[in-house]
């Protein structure tokens, strides 16, 4: 029996629209700037950076965050946890 996996990647998110001029302009954050952003610790940002949770790129070695994903990530999160 094949193992469910709860998280999804953010490829995968079906609520996730790309659109190609998404990152024209788009403002990138270092490691540091996204932990800033979201106010969490860097043991954080890789679990969810190796759980494929948060969009990120890599430029040489070092992970960069679309800032502009990042906030349309975590608007789709707050939205799901409202209660009517």
């Amino acid at each position: 029996m094949k193992k469910e996996n709860k998280h999804l990647p953010v490829s995968e998110n079906k609520h996730l629209e790309f659109d190609h001029d998404l990152l024209k302009g788009e403002i990138w954050l270092t490691t540091e700037e996204a932990m800033a952003h979201l106010k969490v610790s860097r043991s954080t940002m890789y679990r969810l950076r190796k759980k494929n949770l948060i969009p990120n790129f890599k430029l040489g070695h070092i992970p960069m965050y679309p800032k502009h994903l990042l906030n349309k990530l975590l608007m789709h999160l707050a939205l799901k946890d409202l209660k009517y």
